[in-house]
């Protein structure tokens, strides 16, 4: 797109011209409304679009001058407001010519007005291009995508949401996943839980996809689908419902990645962190969170004590190799290197200079994240989150009492954390008492927490009678997902736990000078395994061909149904695995390249019970690649335990992870207020 959809290898400085130089970049500049921003924002950087012939990048409702002899490139969703606004600009003449870009697909009744009102103009041979891009997502990571569709959950669970609303969120739920296949180039076959979004998202979706192959005269998932994702094995689609595991939203991890969403709250991967000086002052600084950053890569979905190790290590190899350059040059610092006359220099030198541009930007990837680490540090401290994180490994086996030690200890300061905490009791516990419940609640509101979240879901479990349930990750499957660095899974979870102590108290004697990897060079190794979790015991169940099928789901389903999905874990491993089992009974499943045979909402009618979802598309019970969408909102906890599954299978299955939204549990906990206030 930003090579005005030509092969940037053959235009804008990529291609040869005839006497075999290189070709002037074609300058232009980008014009997006704000859900577009996002979407370029969230994969580029300023640099990055200067790179591919950007020099100005601006929002479409911003008053904009005149900029004569430049093309322009339009990237906006497929809205009447950004047509209107589209052909005033074309009609004012702001640029030389105009490439248009919809993020989905244009409707043929928004295309003949915007026609109309080009022609009315006289301007319309200025409009080069107009491109459906099926870019109506972000994609924070390489295997995890979002719609960027916020507070879905409460939408969904709103009584006061009229059916044309959830008609039409569930419309561009369809319509931003028909764009995340389109991009994959794959159609898969699909599976939902029974009765609720997900069945009507699976139903229309299968619909959608059939009437695309089909109905269209192109067929635009076979074009250029030969570098793509296999095309042997047809990947699965697996459509969950949030209600499933509500649990996963309130963890407390300690992975890298993790944390700082926790935290920071990752947003277009991007953080803002709140440093004080000595002096009392406070300033914001922005962090970019780049998947190219080579050390955000290798430690994202690391625990991180080991991360603060490596940036340690990264810190002093990267001293020590600066000290052996600039002691080459003759000067004090890299800083000073630009000065040199190359020419004069030696070839060993000359070298070393080359290197110089390598060596800068792994200075600022380590500065960056010894800056992040160091405020963790800090926040860690105050909320004890290694605490929480050691309790919540060991939920089951909680009791009542060091719960409430927990809820009342002063050194916990942050109430939110607290209230998480009990969440995920009060969930693992579906027979706790009502008079330990009120003697919890009483201890959070006098620990300051809004009890509003738990009253919420006191209110979801009574009306739909809703059995939620979280899996204690220290316990379940004999699968274990290693959340923790070197030989932590070769020993037990309470093995461990009787050697990690907590590392809170550590922190008082930290200083700006100190050794992130002294701080945690006694604990790197001895970090509780972590198990899978319930999204990942479901998947695991689906690739392998354990599911059966039938049905179909209209509104007024989604209505009786809300919260009544049985929660895929429970406090005990047994228990979790037929919780896992109960729920993947009900489960429906599509195929959108197979004939639709008899009146089922389901494309496999005659595939037999319990094949699974995928047996019909692929000819056997299991699948090697899997796309996992869940409905309601995600977070990188279950991002990184899927990708930790994918890893550890063999053989190595791949999967991406998708959500409505990407939330973190403060994020999540305020759509539980605002439900209970309606």
């Amino acid at each position: 797109m930003l090579h005005l959809n030509d092969n940037p290898r053959m235009s804008e400085g990529g291609g040869n011209n005839a006497s075999g130089e290189p070709e002037a970049p074609i300058w232009k500049v980008l014009v997006f409304d704000a859900f577009c921003r996002d979407v370029v924002s969230t994969v580029l950087r300023v640099n990055d679009l200067r790179d591919n012939g950007v020099t100005m990048h601006m929002q479409l409702q911003a008053q904009r001058s005149p900029i004569p002899d430049v093309p322009a490139i339009y990237f906006v969703q497929s809205k009447r407001e950004n047509i209107a606004r589209m052909s005033e600009d074309i009609a004012r003449d702001l640029y030389e010519l105009y490439y248009i870009n919809f993020a989905s697909s244009l409707p043929r009744a928004l295309l003949e007005e915007f026609a109309v009102q080009t022609t009315a103009s006289g301007k319309s041979h200025q409009i080069v291009q107009v491109y459906d891009q099926y870019l109506n997502f972000l994609c924070p990571e390489e295997n995890m995508f979002s719609l960027h569709l916020p507070s879905t959950f409460e939408a969904i669970h709103n009584p006061s949401m009229a059916d044309s609303a959830m008609n039409s969120l569930i419309d561009n739920i369809v319509t931003a996943l028909f764009s995340v296949l389109l991009t994959l180039k794959t159609i898969p076959s699909i599976c939902a839980p029974r009765g609720n979004a997900a069945e009507m998202v699976a139903t229309r979706l299968d619909a959608k996809l059939r009437e695309h192959i089909l109905g269209s005269r192109h067929n635009l998932f076979t074009e250029d689908a030969d570098d793509i994702l296999s095309q042997s094995r047809r990947p699965v689609l697996i459509l969950l419902d949030r209600d499933f595991d509500l649990g996963s939203m309130f963890m407390h991890s300690w992975t890298y990645q993790a944390l700082i969403h926790d935290i920071y709250d990752i947003r277009l991967n991007q953080i803002t962190i709140e440093h004080t000086d000595d002096s009392g002052r406070k300033s914001k600084k922005s962090y970019d969170l780049n998947v190219n950053d080579a050390f955000w890569a290798r430690n994202a979905d690391q625990p991180f004590p080991e991360v603060a190790v490596s940036i340690d290590d990264a810190s002093t190899a990267f001293k020590r190799e600066a000290d052996e350059i600039t002691r080459m040059g003759g000067v004090s610092s890299l800083d000073e290197m630009g000065n040199i006359d190359v020419g004069a220099s030696t070839k060993q030198l000359q070298r070393a200079i080359t290197t110089l541009p390598e060596m800068t930007a792994r200075k600022a990837s380590i500065d960056m994240h010894m800056n992040i680490a160091t405020s963790m540090l800090d926040s860690i401290k105050d909320r004890q989150l290694d605490d929480l994180f050691q309790i919540e490994e060991q939920l089951t086996r909680q009791s009542k009492t060091s719960i409430l030690e927990a809820i009342n200890d002063p050194e916990k300061k942050n109430p939110q954390d607290k209230l998480r905490l009990f969440i995920l009791y009060f969930l693992a516990n579906e027979g706790m008492r009502q008079a330990d419940i009120d003697e919890c609640e009483a201890a959070l509101a006098a620990a300051g927490c809004d009890l509003t979240p738990l009253q919420y879901l006191h209110k979801l479990k009574r009306v739909n009678k809703m059995n939620t349930s979280v899996a204690s990750p220290g316990i379940g499957p004999t699968h274990a997902v290693a959340g923790g660095g070197g030989g932590g899974g070769a020993m037990g979870s309470s093995d461990l736990l009787g050697k990690f102590s907590s590392i809170s108290s550590r922190f008082a004697g930290f200083t700006e000078g100190s050794s992130l990897g002294t701080i945690f060079s006694n604990v790197r190794n001895l970090l509780p395994t972590r198990k899978q979790l319930p999204i990942t015991r479901v998947v695991e169940s689906v690739m392998a061909g354990r599911s059966s099928g039938g049905g179909g789901l209209g509104i007024g389903g989604i209505r009786a149904g809300i919260g009544s999905a049985t929660g895929a874990g429970s406090g005990g491993g047994g228990g979790s695995g037929n919780a896992v089992s109960r729920m993947l009974d009900t489960f429906v499943y599509f195929d959108p390249k197979q004939a639709r045979r008899g009146n089922l909402a389901g494309s496999n009618a005659n595939v037999p019970h319990h094949a699974g979802p995928h047996a019909a598309a692929n000819g056997d019970g299991a699948a090697q690649e899997a796309i996992v969408f869940v409905i309601g909102g995600g977070n990188y906890v279950e991002y990184q335990n899927l990708m930790e599954f994918s890893r550890q299978s063999s053989p190595r299955k791949h999967i991406v992870y998708g959500s409505t939204s990407i939330i973190n549990a403060d994020g999540f906990l305020g759509e539980l207020s605002r439900l209970n206030a309606s």
